[in-house]
C-alpha cells in the first residue's frame, strides 16, 4: 500500500508500522525479511509523524510562452530530433484563454506520411469545462472534460502506447480519461508514432511545419512541456506535476534554447509555484539493510509490528471468542461489517453511507442486550470499526442529516462500550488498548468530520448519549 494506507492498516490491527531497527538489528532483520521473499524497500514508521508535516511547495523560475490571441502566425517549434515512439507521454502546465469556445490546438506533431500523427486539441464546453481530445495517426479520441475553464494554471499529461492503442489524459495529477483502440486496425496495426517529425506548439499543421489556420490555433499560456518515449505511471505524473523532472526516457525537456519562437509570441519568465507535495517517507532497504526515502504515494510492502505483550493479549482474545456479537452484526447487515479475525481484517475505505450503515447495525445489536457485557475480542472488534469510521473522508456536498446521524451513532456506541459492566473487559486488553482514553482520541478524530454542520446560523452542536457527550 502507499505509506498512509499502510500506517492505517497497521493501526487498525492494533499494531504499528515497523520502526527503524537499531544498528545491531539491521542485518538480522534484513535476513529475516529475505527469508520471507521480501525484497527491495519496505515502509518505516516516521517518529516525528509525517502526517503532520505541512504540504510544502517548490517554486521555480520558468520561461512561459504567451499566445495572446488566436492567429495563423504565432507558433513555436520544438528543436529536437524525435525517435520513433512506441509509447509517449507529454506533460505541460497550461493557462487556458477562456474568451473563446473554438477548438484550439495545444500541440501538433507531423511527419510526411501523416500530418496528424500526434496531436492534442481542446475547447471550452457550455458548462465551462475544458475538453481535450488526443489524435494519433489521424485517429481521434472523443473530447472529454479535464479541468474547469477558470483561467488558472492547470497541469496536464497525455499518454499513448502502441500496444492496443491505449491512451490516457491526466489533469492536476488525476486520471480524467482513458481507453484503448486509438490506433489503425488491420494486419500492420498498431504502428509506433513515426520519428523525425516536426513538433509545433500552438498550431495545427495542415502541411509539414506550416499552413496554420487562425480558427484552430491556441491562445493562452504554456510552460514546462516535457516529452518521454514511455508511458509514465500515476506516481511519476504526480512528481512531474510538482516540478520534478523524470530524466529516464526523456526525449524533450523544457528549455528556451531548444525552441524556435515566432517573433510575435511573447516569452516571459515567471516564478511558478508548483502544486506539491511529493512527500517522501522513510524506507528500509532489505537487500543492503540501509535506509532511504521514497515517495509516500508509492505502493510498497509494509510490516506491522506488535509489542509482545499486546500480541499475546490479542491472540488470547481471538482464541477465546464466541463470535456472538460479530455473528449477529454481520447477519443483520447481510455482509461482513466486522471481520471474524482481528489479525487479517483488511482496511475498508469507507464512505459516509457505508459507515452510517455499519454503525446503525452495531447500535441495534448493542441495544438488544439491555446491559451488554462484551468479550475481549468483541470490544476490540468494535474499536476496530470505530477506527475505520473515524477515518472516513467526508466529501463536499455530503448529506448533512446523514453526517449528523453518524455523529449520534458514534457517541451512542462509545457510551455502550464504556458502561461500567465492561471494566474487566477493558482490563483484559490493557496492553492492546491503553484504556478508554483511546476512544476519546478516536472521538476527537471523528468529530473533526462534523465541521460542515456548523454554519453562521448554527455555531454549536451538542451530541449526547447517556453519560457521554
Amino acid at each position: 500500500l502507499d505509506w498512509w494506507h499502510a500506517d492505517r492498516s497497521c493501526e487498525q490491527r492494533f499494531a504499528q508500522l515497523l520502526f527503524e531497527p537499531q544498528d545491531s538489528e539491521r542485518g538480522s532483520l534484513g535476513k529475516l525479511l529475505q527469508s520471507h521473499h521480501i525484497r527491495g524497500s519496505v515502509w518505516l514508521n516516521e517518529r516525528d509523524g509525517v502526517l503532520h508535516k505541512p504540504k510544502w511547495r517548490r517554486d521555480h523560475v520558468v520561461p512561459v510562452l504567451v499566445f495572446g490571441d488566436k492567429t495563423d502566425t504565432k507558433y513555436v517549434k520544438v528543436l529536437s530530433d524525435f525517435p520513433a515512439l512506441p509509447a509517449v507521454t507529454a506533460c505541460a502546465h497550461l493557462q487556458w484563454d477562456t474568451r473563446t469556445q473554438e477548438i484550439a490546438t495545444i500541440f501538433s506533431y507531423a511527419v510526411p506520411a501523416f500530418i496528424n500523427e500526434f496531436q492534442l486539441r481542446g475547447f471550452v464546453d457550455e458548462e465551462d469545462f475544458v475538453r481535450f481530445a488526443l489524435i494519433v495517426h489521424g485517429h481521434h479520441s472523443p473530447y472529454l472534460p479535464v479541468f474547469r475553464a477558470d483561467g488558472q494554471w492547470h497541469h496536464f499529461c497525455v499518454t499513448w502506447q502502441q500496444e492496443n492503442g491505449t491512451w490516457a489524459i491526466y489533469a492536476d495529477g488525476k486520471r480524467r480519461a482513458s481507453a484503448s483502440g486509438l490506433c489503425a486496425v488491420g494486419p500492420s496495426a498498431p504502428q509506433a508514432i513515426y520519428g523525425q517529425g516536426t513538433f509545433i506548439i500552438g498550431q495545427d499543421q495542415d502541411s509539414l511545419g506550416g499552413t496554420f489556420r487562425e480558427k484552430e490555433s491556441f491562445s493562452g499560456n504554456i510552460t514546462d512541456l516535457h516529452i518521454w518515449q514511455k508511458v509514465l505511471g500515476a506516481e511519476q505524473i504526480e512528481k512531474v506535476r510538482s516540478c520534478w523532472v523524470v530524466e529516464q526516457d526523456l526525449v524533450f525537456g523544457w528549455s528556451s534554447k531548444a525552441l524556435e519562437v515566432e517573433s510575435t509570441v511573447q516569452e516571459v519568465t515567471a516564478r511558478f509555484l508548483c502544486p506539491g507535495p511529493v512527500e517522501e517517507c522513510r524506507v528500509f532497504e532489505v537487500g543492503s539493510s540501509g535506509f532511504s526515502y521514497a515517495s509516500c504515494l508509492q505502493s510498497l510492502p509494509f510490516i506491522c509490528r506488535y509489542r509482545k505483550d499486546a500480541y499475546w493479549q490479542l491472540k488470547k482474545a481471538q482464541l477465546e471468542t464466541s463470535h456472538s456479537l460479530v455473528g449477529r452484526v454481520n447477519t443483520l447487515a447481510e455482509r461482513t461489517v466486522i471481520p471474524e479475525n482481528l489479525f487479517t481484517s483488511g482496511v475498508q475505505d469507507m464512505n459516509l453511507s457505508v459507515a452510517l450503515g455499519a454503525l446503525d447495525v452495531l447500535t441495534t445489536v448493542l441495544r438488544e442486550a439491555e446491559t451488554p457485557v462484551l468479550e475481549s475480542s468483541e470490544l476490540l472488534a468494535v474499536l476496530q470499526l470505530l477506527k475505520q469510521v473515524s477515518d472516513v473522508e467526508v466529501q463536499e456536498g455530503e448529506d448533512l442529516e446523514m453526517l449528523e446521524q453518524l455523529g449520534q451513532d458514534y457517541v451512542e456506541v462509545m457510551e455502550l462500550i464504556l458502561e461500567e459492566q465492561n471494566i474487566e473487559t477493558w482490563s483484559s486488553v490493557s496492553q492492546v488498548i491503553r484504556g478508554p482514553m483511546a476512544v476519546v482520541e478516536l472521538c476527537d478524530r471523528m468529530v473533526s468530520h462534523l465541521a460542515p454542520l456548523l454554519t453562521a446560523g448554527r455555531t454549536k452542536i451538542t451530541i449526547q448519549h447517556g453519560n457521554v457527550g
